[in-house]
């Protein structure tokens, strides 16, 4: 699936290659990125790995979806090279369960954080979410993470609390209405 490249003020968001898969392992190695990731959390632990995920993440469902690489040309201080991921996934029920549901998330690298990359970040695919006729996004965030919890509360998300509708695992849902 070819991701299109999409603009913000300050970031551009585009399809992770195989040739980041170098600044991938190195983002998803770090604990205070990949603790909140998955079920159960665990890092990236090799360059192969990050380009099977890579080429994993190629496939996850056709458009308006996808899983972006964030490049940051207007913020100084932060490396040319990606900084973390932006998503908007089919959300999946515990179980394996298909739905209707639709995921909005971010993964960063710590240097990012505090920059207001998240947010921009998901404001644009908030906006790609309602051009393409989605309803309502969710955000599933581990209890704890007060990062993107906070992040959800500037985008205008629901906390609906508690859950483990979603990833076989105990999550705090979000939800915004489009």
């Amino acid at each position: 699936m070819a991701l299109d490249v999409i603009r913000t003020d300050r970031l551009r968001l585009r399809a992770w290659t195989l040739d980041d898969a170098e600044v991938f392992q190195q983002i998803y190695s770090i604990e205070e990125v990949y603790r909140w990731l998955g079920n159960p959390p665990k890092p990236c632990p090799d360059v192969d790995t990050a380009r099977q995920r890579i080429a994993r993440w190629e496939d996850v469902a056709p458009a308006p979806y996808g899983l972006w690489a964030v490049e940051t040309p207007g913020i100084d201080g932060i490396a040319p090279q990606p900084c973390g991921t932006v998503l908007l996934v089919p959300l999946l029920r515990s179980g394996g369960g298909e739905t209707d549901a639709v995921e909005i998330g971010w993964h960063l690298h710590p240097a990012s954080w505090g920059h207001g990359v998240a947010t921009e970040g998901a404001r644009a695919l908030i906006a790609r979410a309602r051009d393409a006729g989605i309803s309502q996004l969710h955000a599933v965030v581990y209890d704890g993470n007060t990062r993107s919890m906070a992040v959800c509360d500037r985008l205008g998300m629901t906390r609906l609390g508690p859950t483990t509708e979603w990833y076989d695992v105990e999550l705090v849902d979000h939800v915004l209405t489009l």
